[in-house]
């Protein structure tokens, strides 16, 4: 990261802020009171045409005068004016600069030619820059705030990277009601000059940054973004929402950011093969990064839910499992101590369920402590811890009821949760806590807040954070991850490369898969009845007989193929079937594999991403079951065996109906190399392998196509 531009632009040492004046209802205004007022100490210019002071610094009547070259520019001007501005603080020296400008790409043809002005501009000084079209930045323990919202939090250790700038910038009061603390924000606008992908090797190198979250609504850089993501989530957690999956959301993301948005499948296994965690909404984005970022990792999946209401606990128990974790029932001995402490009629198995007991330092300090204290419990999640807030809700009745004060009501109901609020750190496992008590006015959420315990305000919220941390636990659990190296065989190049676009058949498309030691079906290439008995004899029956020909590419639907042909006379009638039906192309005579499942292995030339592989259930009923796994070219041996762990269709690879169980390395071996072969070669836009059969355990190809530009 030596030479990431993050670094000094997070970390100026003195910034010339260019559009602020004294009206305070300007943009460029409010960024430079959230500067001079949010404690950072660096030097701050003020470049104004008119004004001869601003916030109470000296104001110079242009970027010529200034008296040094400031590290960090900020360009808060209308649009016409940047690219003479730029200019004019690359000839002082200056190679650092945030454009929060809009009316670049984003606004169609003429926007695109400016932006390429100012990159042109950029490049002649050496210049890097944020934006344009950005909001601004922060760095919470600079304390450095470049954005148009006070920092309301202390600082913490979740960081931001956001193609909106709103909710990198706009946000602070909502995190602040929420307990949210960020360590740093980046709000990339265009990303003309500086992208995601150095957002994520500048934080995953921050010493302050324990998780990263991100908002998405385009990938410029797929295959760096993915190299640099899978390498850092292994050792900080990454989670993002992504929104340009469908058309309307790449419509609008494309208007916004003028990039051109990805298909969501190919995002969806884009983030699995990173290890990124995708969250359904930005709200998910904030709670899930908090979450990670504060709590101690999970060691295993075995959680303990404690409530006083059994709605909330069967709900987390509920989200619980469909996250992946286990809320087992707790050891009898365990359970024999809960059970000395309860009523009755109280649960004790798991979820450990009081039933509306109003004993506070039951829930709060016995019972957590003996949850904690078990080796059988990884993580807990509590719903229902109520303070001051009760109170708030409840002081009206019983002052008229038994003349009760609201005052010493929210006194009697404020209590230490310290020892609580110790328990992570001293167990070195997870809490979270749920309530629906309102944090504005609640003394205990205030608590579990300023000591850094996640809170949400729904139980299933909680169970999904400690999901996301279970979900962590296993991409820093990951082994064979790295992408190993593979020339390109002579054979296969040869091929390739001396083959029309128009002539490739399903022969031609097999001996390339051979040519990369993929395995295919026995076969010869015939042209008369009785080349096709001879290769029949020599392969041995039965076999399957098929029309050869590149202009034929569904050749099952056209009645083309004919499986388990078992002598020659059926050979013969085979052939003349298909002279009859084709008109005179040679057939493909193939050894008869066991049927019974079928799978799909393939690779598209996606726009934008390059080659991704695809593997799920196959057969002529592959597209209608839509059972597919999507990851992007060259595969590592993780992301293969991934894969197949991934589709629907489990029962398929195992024993089945007297079939011996599929040898997945194999079949993991079989789409490594496939994803090489799409890697090697852009020009093929297409590889369909399918169905991929299972012959003595091991995977066959039987069919394949290939689409060749």
């Amino acid at each position: 990261m030596q030479n990431n531009p993050l670094k000094e632009i997070m970390n100026p040492k003195s910034v010339a802020m260019v559009g602020a004046s004294g009206n305070p209802a300007k943009m460029g205004t409010l960024q430079l009171l959230n500067i001079v007022y949010g404690g950072w100490g660096g030097e701050i210019l003020v470049v104004h045409p008119t004004e001869k002071e601003v916030l109470g610094n000296k104001a110079y009547p242009s970027i010529s005068e200034l008296p040094y070259a400031p590290e960090m520019a900020m360009l808060v001007v209308p649009t016409r004016l940047v690219p003479d501005m730029l200019e004019d603080f690359g000839r002082l020296g200056t190679k650092r600069a945030v454009i929060i400008t809009a009316g670049f790409a984003e606004t169609g043809d003429g926007g695109r030619e400016l932006q390429a002005r100012i990159l042109d501009i950029a490049a002649k000084y050496g210049m890097r820059f944020l934006g344009p079209n950005c909001m601004g930045i922060i760095n919470a323990h600079a304390p450095f705030n470049a954005t148009v919202t006070p920092l309301q939090n202390p600082p913490g250790h979740f960081s931001l990277a956001s193609q909106s700038g709103t909710y990198a910038a706009q946000t602070l009061g909502y995190l602040a009601k929420r307990g949210i603390r960020l360590a740093k924000a980046i709000s990339v606008g265009n990303e003309a000059s500086i992208d995601l992908v150095d957002c994520l090797e500048y934080l995953g190198e921050d010493p302050e940054t324990r998780a990263i979250g991100m908002y998405i609504e385009s990938i410029r850089r797929p295959r760096e973004f993915l190299d640099a993501a899978r390498r850092i989530s292994r050792k900080k957690p990454i989670v993002a929402q992504y929104v340009g999956g469908t058309a309307a959301g790449a419509r609008s993301g494309s208007s916004h950011t003028g990039a051109l948005a990805g298909p969501d499948y190919v995002i969806e296994g884009l983030f699995a093969q990173a290890g990124i965690i995708r969250a359904s909404s930005i709200e998910e984005v904030y709670f899930l990064g908090h979450t990670l970022a504060s709590a101690p990792p999970l060691s295993g999946k075995n959680i303990a839910v404690l409530t006083n209401s059994g709605g909330p606990g069967t709900a987390m128990a509920d989200t619980c499992e469909r996250a992946g974790l286990s809320v087992p029932e707790l050891p009898p001995a365990v359970q024999a101590r809960l059970r000395e402490l309860l009523a009755p009629h109280a649960s004790v198995k798991n979820p450990v369920d009081l039933t509306f007991h109003i004993d506070m330092d039951l829930l709060v300090e016995t019972l957590p402590e003996l949850l904690f204290e078990s080796d059988a419990v990884d993580g807990l999640l509590v719903h229902g811890v109520m303070g001051s807030g009760w109170a708030e809700l409840a002081h009206k009745v019983f002052e008229k009821a038994y003349g009760f004060k609201k005052e010493d009501m929210i006194k009697g109901f404020t209590r230490d949760l310290s020892r609580l609020t110790a328990m992570p750190a001293k167990y070195r496992k997870p809490l979270l806590v749920s309530s629906f008590m309102d944090s504005a006015t609640d003394s205990a959420l205030k608590s579990f807040q300023q000591a850094g315990v996640p809170t949400f305000d729904a139980p299933e919220k909680a169970a999904r954070a400690m999901g996301a941390l279970w979900a962590h636990a296993g991409v820093r659990a990951r082994h064979g991850d790295e992408v190993r190296l593979m020339q390109t065989p002579a054979k296969a190049a040869e091929l390739v490369q001396n083959t029309a676009p128009d002539a490739w058949d399903e022969h031609l498309a097999k001996k390339v898969l051979a040519a990369y030691g993929i395995p295919v079906c026995r076969e010869m290439a015939a042209h008369t009845a009785d080349q096709a008995m001879d290769a029949a004899r020599e392969i041995g029956f039965p076999v399957a007989v098929k029309a050869l020909s590149p202009a034929i590419s569904h050749k099952t639907e056209m009645g083309l193929v004919h499986l388990s042909v078992a002598d020659e006379g059926g050979v013969r009638a085979a052939f003349s079937r298909i002279q009859e039906q084709a008109g005179p192309v040679p057939v493909l005579v193939c050894e008869m594999l066991p049927t019974g499942r079928e799978f799909l292995a393939g690779a598209v030339q996606q726009p934008g991403f390059g080659p991704v592989v695809l593997f799920g259930a196959g057969g002529v009923l592959a597209e209608a079951l839509g059972d597919r796994i999507v990851r992007m070219a060259p595969l590592s041996s993780f992301d293969a065996r991934d894969m197949i762990a991934s589709i629907r269709s489990q029962a398929l690879l195992g024993p089945f109906r007297g079939m011996d169980p599929v040898d997945t390395d194999a079949l993991a071996e079989l789409l490594v190399r496939l994803s090489h072969l799409a890697a090697h070669f852009p020009r093929i836009r297409e590889i369909d392998a399918n169905p991929v059969l299972i012959k003595n355990g091991k995977p066959v190809v039987a069919d394949a196509l290939f689409k060749v530009s």
